[in-house]
């Protein structure tokens, strides 16, 4: 997790499935990624939805088939969030959303940190703007 030194930049990622799909094996990378320190799982929601088109939250060990990131079910995405997801959802569909720490980078961070570093900003990369620049960069050469 971050520390007073180093806080990766926080991402999010939400997946939809066909209800009944098995996401074990996309859960599964998760989980080697956490074992080997490169991220950090800070909240993780199952939504689905309910009669009247609103988000119903799914008991994310039922979907899955396992119990290890139950714990990070943490309500940092919100009532807003949650909506906006359900809202993207087609009937007889559920989405997985993870949030997370990147931690790629601790290491460089402490290692930084030990001569004095300090963080100043982090954070991520709007991707509809990089493909705007990339796409203008391709067009001047």
């Amino acid at each position: 997790m971050a520390t007073d030194e180093f806080a990766g930049p926080i991402g999010y990622l939400v997946y939809s499935f066909p209800e009944g799909a098995s996401v074990a094996t996309g859960v599964q990378a998760v989980l080697d990624r956490v074992a080997a320190g490169l991220i950090e799982v800070l909240d993780v929601e199952v939504v689905g939805l309910a009669p009247d088109g609103s988000a119903r939250l799914l008991p994310f060990a039922e979907v899955s088939g396992m119990d290890q990131l139950t714990g990070a079910e943490s309500d940092i995405l919100d009532e807003v969030d949650l909506t906006d997801i359900a809202s993207a959802l087609e009937p007889g569909r559920f989405a997985v959303a993870f949030v997370y720490e990147d931690r790629t980078l601790a290491s460089a961070a402490d290692a930084w940190s030990a001569v004095g570093g300090s963080e100043v900003v982090a954070g991520g990369v709007d991707l509809a703007e990089l493909e705007r620049l990339l796409g203008e960069e391709e067009g001047t050469n």
